[in-house]
């Protein structure tokens, strides 16, 4: 599901010629189906190919891509996971370790994340998110710039610590802007 979105995003951006030569770099892209989980690597190399391809800086494709990932999703088949599993953007934070349960009960070999989510105070939600795939930082960061907007909680999304600085999580802040 992850890489059809990824593909035809590319292709809606970027255009079919563009996704054309990035495709041509990666070896044997299956037909993906959206109820099948897919080796990382075809992730990865469509991500590190588009970006030898298009040239633009990582942490901006992949908050563009986390972003857009909630638009895709919550408007099309999974909006209805996102109606059930909460009417505020904390309470549906919450629960997003129930939301992907019950996905992956619907996707075979799903490898979800988990996070943990704690309210600061009335402006401030801290977000723990624990995940055995590296590198995904600023794809959490835009995924959760793309809840607030759905969730008319106009935010700035702060990284406290990740993967990268030697921790086994990522940490962020969402500051509601006041």
């Amino acid at each position: 599901m992850v890489n059809k979105y990824l593909i035809q995003t590319i292709q809606n951006k970027y255009g079919n010629e563009k996704w054309g030569k990035i495709s041509s770099k990666i070896a044997t892209l299956p037909q993906f189906i959206q109820s099948e989980q897919y080796s990382d690597d075809f992730t990865y190399s469509i991500i590190a190919e588009t970006l030898k391809e298009i040239g633009i800086d990582a942490n901006n494709l992949l908050e563009m891509l986390g972003e857009g990932w909630i638009t895709e999703t919550s408007q099309g088949c999974f909006g209805n996971y996102y109606e059930l599993y909460g009417s505020s953007i904390f309470t549906f934070l919450q629960n997003l370790d129930n939301m992907h349960a019950a996905l992956g009960n619907q996707m075979n070999k799903m490898l979800p994340p988990s996070f943990i989510c704690k309210q600061i105070d009335s402006n401030i939600i801290y977000v723990r998110y624990i995940s055995t795939r590296p590198g995904l930082t600023y794809f959490v960061k835009g995924l959760l710039k793309g809840l607030c907007e759905m969730f008319n909680h106009p935010s700035t999304i702060e990284i406290k610590s990740s993967h990268a600085k030697g921790t086994h999580y990522d940490e962020l802040l969402i500051n509601k802007a006041l």
